[in-house]
């Protein structure tokens, strides 16, 4: 093993070290924040239970089973949604076929662009991020 070799291997041990003890430290303070179990008395266990005890309650709050719809149902349902859509563009819009269907596709599209582009953001932040982190401060 080179010296090059050796401080690389002991930076990525330093590293993992480190960010061992933030993400405790962060475990910790959710645990206190969420539960009020002060720090001094926490575990990984008693995290654990607690996190189970949460999901058990979470469980309980979601809904059962979705009623399905029957097919007249559902038939009624999209003929009151594409005439209350084709009431937001007019007259002009009852000789044109899935007028609603284009209205409601615009309205979604425009309402999830600004969540879609900030994800998209997100996402190429983190891979800049990791890649950064790990790509370029290990190379020889």
């Amino acid at each position: 093993m080179s010296q090059t070799d050796d401080g690389v291997a002991r930076m990525l041990l330093v590293d993992v070290g480190v960010r061992s003890l933030l993400i405790g430290d962060a475990r910790r303070r959710a645990v206190t924040r969420v539960f009020g179990v002060p720090p001094d008395d926490q575990s990984l266990l008693v995290t654990v239970i607690l996190l189970g005890a949460l999901g058990t309650v979470a469980r309980g709050l979601a809904p059962r089973q979705l009623p399905r719809p029957s097919g007249t149902h559902a038939a009624v349902g999209g003929t009151l949604v594409n005439t209350a859509l084709r009431g937001i563009a007019g007259v002009p819009s009852g000789s044109m076929p899935l007028a609603g269907g284009l209205i409601a596709f615009a309205l979604l599209s425009h309402s999830l662009r600004p969540t879609v582009a900030g994800s998209l953001r997100e996402v190429r932040a983190f891979a800049h991020g990791i890649g950064s982190a790990f790509g370029v401060r290990y190379r020889r």
